[in-house]
């Protein structure tokens, strides 16, 4: 996926002759902290809000400080992230030789990442905390599969304490067995998301515990 694949049309341009009050109404309209500034197809450079609010508001815009970020639009998804990322902005621009092109923002990388990556794909999510020396992503697929389920989608983040904490997207809503196996084989299950299979089982066993205590 390059970066000409999610260029939106949908932002605003500046012009130079704007005033910084416009620029600021337009970027509350969109809900943006930049925009770009345009002169007959040529990038001038990203407008920041944070600027604007430094100036006057009856001032031009050819009298603010402008940012020369942008991005050529063959470069990969995962650069535009990092850049965006790197520079604290909520829109990049994509410019060819001084050409600007169109903006990617972070709604176009959400969807990106959601359609592209499979979490938005129908499924429950199981969330487990494995012993970084325990861990092996193939026996996990192995418990997953072996349940006549198959992962989607897959993230990984590490804990100060040296574990790990995996998320997994599998294509079904009913992981009680899923998750009975990991529990098994000693994965600790730390919680699970769109099962109602399970939510009912959990209910159903607190309140048969309430009415333990109760009676």
């Amino acid at each position: 996926m390059r970066a000409q694949q999610l260029l939106t049309s949908d932002l605003p341009l500046l012009l130079p002759i704007d005033t910084v009050s416009s620029a600021i109404q337009l970027m509350d309209e969109y809900k943006v902290s930049h925009l770009p500034l345009v002169v007959e197809d040529t990038f001038k450079g990203l407008i920041h809000e944070e600027d604007l609010l430094e100036c006057d508001k009856d001032a031009v815009l050819a009298e603010v400080n402008t940012h020369p970020i942008c991005v050529d639009p063959n470069i990969h998804i995962y650069e535009v992230v990092a850049q965006m990322a790197q520079a604290k902005i909520d829109i990049l621009p994509v410019v060819i030789q001084g050409k600007y092109m169109g903006c990617i923002d972070r709604g176009s990388i959400l969807n990106f990442f959601a359609q592209e990556s499979g979490w938005a794909l129908e499924g429950s999510i199981v969330v487990l905390e494995i012993p970084a020396a325990n861990y092996s992503l193939s026996k996990i697929s192995r418990i997953v599969e072996e349940n006549g389920t198959r992962i989607t989608s897959f993230n990984m983040n590490h804990l100060d304490s040296g574990d790990l904490v995996v998320s997994l997207k599998v294509n079904t809503t009913n992981i009680a067995t899923i998750m009975a196996s990991f529990e098994r084989f000693d994965y600790k299950v730390l919680n699970f998301y769109n099962s109602p299979e399970v939510e009912d089982e959990i209910r159903n066993k607190f309140d048969a515990f309430m009415r333990y205590l109760e009676s």
